[in-house]
């Protein structure tokens, strides 16, 4: 690690600084965001870092600030960080106030991996359209507590596309809402992981009455994950009937249906479609530009509605796609110092390889079928042998997230029956979380198909225009 400078101009106390930091984040990161800041002497006992622009000044807030002032901590300065913007007269947009507040704590004693509900993720921001109204105005009746539909939620859609954010939107909502309520948030990984610490800890009376009779909402995210605990969804059903005469709202999570999930108590089952249950589609066209336009307007960021219609018409994924190409753009447009345009939008979408035609079923299953060394025969057969059934599931889960064919048509292509796809793509999801193997597995495919879809973008026509 550098040593620390202490004394001198204030241009020398961020050198100093800077000398510090080079040793403890990325090259890249260092290069794009704190290099290009200027010091200046400010206020009194403050320390004044120009940025180029208001979204250069948004990300450093973000990402850096702590640790630059961690440093000057450290320096033994008594001094404050404060980040401008260079040109004359232009002010830093504030950051939203969602940001600035901490996370709502779990309930005393809960257990939870980052199993905090999001104060950003409220209905208010919630961008509504044709293939998530339903979810939306059922979660906020829920949260009302004016539904018909026994207080139980269950909410399904692929990654991305919002689940979680309504899901904690009831939080938020009751939060705000109906003070002292006990709101329990937590995953069905975490729930399964509660339970187990508690039977070993002989600590299973607190946890009954942690989640049946202290509980007054129930968020549980991820119910796939139950699959196969046997143990722990006849505890989950003890838990809801509970809740359910107590009359207590639910929501819960998913991304499957709850008789797509393999290996699931015909009891939890039950439950678990006892109330209401409301897909999620992928976004369409307005309502990709108008989370554009949210997202933009969030960070502060003018961006011609033209160039955001272009990200929207390219990229139909998930949100999370479509708040990535917008960071990116914004990035590139900063770090090269010239306008938002069309060129540059072209630029990020070629890198992001959201414009390559996805992958067909047969494309992946040729590329799976290699790195595993078998034949479409084998994939495609009926041997359990170890080695066929990981590349059978690594395919189903490739062709799922490349193609987004629903679970009945890769069924029909991949020979299956509709739970054996099921199945298999739960285990898959579980044992890359668990097995470093698979997950590495996992890791090369995925290089493997992206440098597939670069050399299949590569024989197709260019969006580069000469506009």
């Amino acid at each position: 690690m550098a040593s620390l400078h202490l004394g001198g101009t204030m241009d020398d106390l961020w050198e100093a600084i800077k000398a510090n930091l080079k040793d403890r984040i990325s090259p890249s990161g260092y290069a794009l965001w704190l290099e290009p800041l200027r010091a200046e002497g400010g206020a009194e006992r403050e320390l004044r870092l120009l940025c180029p622009n208001q979204f250069a000044l948004r990300w450093v807030k973000s990402h850096y600030l702590s640790l630059i002032q961690e440093v000057l901590g450290h320096l033994e300065e008594d001094l404050q960080v404060k980040l401008s913007v260079a040109c004359p007269g232009a002010r830093p947009l504030p950051a939203p106030a969602a940001s600035l507040q901490p996370p709502l704590p779990l309930p005393v004693g809960a257990k939870s991996n980052g199993g905090r509900i999001n104060r950003k993720f409220t209905f208010e921001n919630f961008v509504v359209g044709s293939s998530n109204r339903l979810a939306f105005q059922a979660s906020q009746a829920l949260a009302r507590n004016d539904t018909f539909y026994r207080g139980v939620l269950f909410i399904t859609s692929a990654p991305g596309l919002g689940k979680s954010h309504l899901s904690q939107a009831v939080g938020n909502f009751l939060h705000q809402n109906a003070s002292g309520a006990r709101i329990m948030y937590i995953t069905a990984e975490d729930f399964a992981n509660d339970m187990v610490q508690s039977l070993k800890t002989g600590q299973m009376s607190r946890f009954k009455e942690r989640y049946r009779a202290e509980c007054e909402v129930l968020l549980l995210e991820e119910v796939q994950f139950l699959s196969g605990k046997e143990k722990i969804q006849a505890e989950l059903c003890y838990t809801l009937d509970t809740l359910m005469d107590r009359q207590k709202r639910m929501v819960f999570t998913s991304c499957y249906l709850p008789g797509e999930i393999s290996q699931l108590s015909r009891e939890l089952r039950s439950r678990l479609t006892g109330g209401l249950i409301t897909p999620i589609g992928p976004p369409d066209f307005p309502t990709r530009v108008k989370i554009l336009m949210q997202k933009a307007e969030e960070r502060g960021i003018h961006a011609p509605t033209a160039i955001l219609e272009f990200l929207a018409e390219h990229i139909s994924e998930d949100v999370r796609r479509l708040e990535s190409a917008l960071d990116c753009l914004v990035a590139r447009a900063t770090l090269l110092n010239e306008p938002i345009s069309l060129r540059v939008a072209q630029e990020v979408l070629h890198d992001l390889q959201a414009v390559e035609r996805r992958l067909s079923v047969p494309q992946i299953q040729k590329i799976v079928g290699d790195y595993y060394q078998i034949s479409l025969k084998d994939l495609l057969g009926r041997s359990r042998q170890k080695k066929l059934v990981r590349a059978r599931q690594m395919a189903l889960y490739f062709s799922r997230l490349y193609t987004q064919k629903t679970v009945s048509e890769l069924g029909r292509l991949f020979q299956r029956s509709h739970a054996s796809v099921v199945h298999a793509l739960q285990t898959l999801e579980r044992d890359r979380r668990v097995k470093p193997r698979v997950a590495e597995e996992v890791k090369f495919l995925e290089k493997k198909l992206a440098q597939a879809q670069v050399r299949r973008s590569q024989t197709e026509p260019s969006l580069h225009t000469d506009a």
